[in-house]
C-alpha cells in the first residue's frame, strides 16, 4: 500500500461512527454463541452480559463489547500473524449472532499466558517495534482508513466525549498533521504497556487492534510512545526495533498524540500518567495545553 491521506472527516460531517456500549444482553448472546463453540475448552458456563473475555484452558473468548468494534478487525488480526509474522493469538473459531440493535461478534483464539509491561525494558520496545513495522509493512488489508467518514471521530472518541469543546481544533491538527502523508495497515492501539503480551523481555502475543485499519504509520509509534514514555521508556530502543522513519513525520503527530493521551487519562482509574504527559508538552507543545479544559498539575 503507498496511498496518501486524503482529507479527515473533521467535525463528523461525513458520518458519526456510533461507539457507545453493546447492551447486556446483547454481550450475553455473544457470550453464549462462543461458549458453545466447539473450540472453546474451557467450562460450560451461564453468560451473564458483562464479560468481554472468558479464559478456557488453552483458549479465551473475546466478544464485541463497544458498537464501533467489528469482527473484520479481529479477521485481520489473524491474516497478519499469517502472513506477516505479527504474533498475534491463533483464531480458531467465530461468529455472529443477530440481536435486537444489529448483529454482535465473538471469537475464540489461544491463550497466551504473559503480561503487559508496565516498566518497559529496552528488550520489550525493540520487540514492539520489529511488530509494528511487520504490521506497516503487510499490503492492503481493508477496513476502516483514517480519511473515511467518520474515522477520525473513532480515533478521537475520548476528546470528544471529555474535551467537547476542544473537539474541532485537535480534529483539525489532526487532519493537518496526517493529511498528504504515507498511509498503511496500522495497529492502532499498541504499546508495551497496552495489548501486547511478554514473558520477561519475549513478546509472546499482540492483542485486540484499534478501530482505525489504515492511516500513516507513526500514528502507532507516537501512540506506542504516548503509552510508554510516562512509564519509564525512551524513544530509541523502540525506533532501533522499527528501522527506518519518517522523522519529520513523527515530529508533527507525536505531541498531538501525547495530548490525545492525556485527555484519556482524564477517566482514568489507577496510576496517573497526566502530570508527565503535561511536563511534555509544557516543554514541547505547550500551546496544546491551551485547547482542553483542565490539565493535572506537572
Amino acid at each position: 500500500m503507498n496511498e496518501l491521506c486524503a482529507p479527515l472527516d473533521v467535525g463528523d460531517t461525513g458520518a458519526v461512527i456510533p461507539t457507545a456500549s453493546l447492551l447486556p444482553a446483547e454481550v450475553a448472546a455473544a457470550e453464549r454463541a462462543a461458549l458453545a463453540s466447539a473450540a472453546f475448552d474451557g467450562p460450560r458456563q451461564r453468560p451473564d452480559g458483562t464479560r468481554t473475555t472468558i479464559r478456557g484452558q488453552h483458549t479465551i473468548i473475546k466478544v464485541q463489547h463497544r458498537r464501533h468494534e467489528r469482527l473484520e478487525t479481529m479477521l485481520r488480526l489473524e491474516r497478519m500473524r499469517q502472513e506477516a509474522g505479527v504474533r498475534a493469538p491463533r483464531l480458531l473459531d467465530h461468529g455472529t449472532v443477530p440481536t435486537p440493535e444489529g448483529q454482535a461478534w465473538w471469537v475464540v483464539h489461544t491463550f497466551h499466558d504473559g503480561q503487559p509491561g508496565d516498566r518497559p525494558t529496552a528488550a520489550q520496545q525493540r520487540a514492539l517495534g520489529d511488530q509494528l513495522r511487520r504490521w506497516h509493512d503487510h499490503g492492503p488489508a481493508g477496513g476502516l482508513r483514517l480519511d473515511g467518514p467518520g474515522a477520525l471521530g473513532v480515533l478521537l472518541g475520548t476528546a470528544r466525549r471529555l474535551a467537547p469543546g476542544a473537539y474541532a481544533e485537535i480534529s483539525k491538527r489532526f487532519d493537518d498533521a496526517c493529511r498528504g502523508r504515507r498511509m498503511t495497515a496500522i495497529h492502532g492501539d499498541l504499546a508495551v504497556g497496552h495489548n501486547v503480551l511478554f514473558q520477561g523481555d519475549e513478546l509472546v502475543a499482540v492483542l485486540d487492534p484499534g478501530a482505525v485499519d489504515i492511516g500513516p504509520p507513526m500514528l502507532d509509534l507516537a501512540w506506542a510512545m504516548a503509552v510508554d514514555l510516562p512509564h519509564g521508556a525512551a524513544p530509541g530502543p523502540l525506533l532501533d526495533g522499527y528501522g527506518p522513519i519518517d522523522s519529520e513525520a513523527l515530529d508533527v503527530v507525536l505531541p498531538l498524540m501525547m495530548l490525545r493521551r492525556l485527555i484519556d487519562t482524564f477517566d482514568e482509574d489507577g496510576p496517573n500518567d497526566g502530570p508527565w504527559l503535561t511536563g511534555w508538552l509544557d516543554q514541547h507543545s505547550p500551546e496544546l495545553l491551551d485547547l482542553v479544559p483542565s490539565v493535572p498539575e506537572a
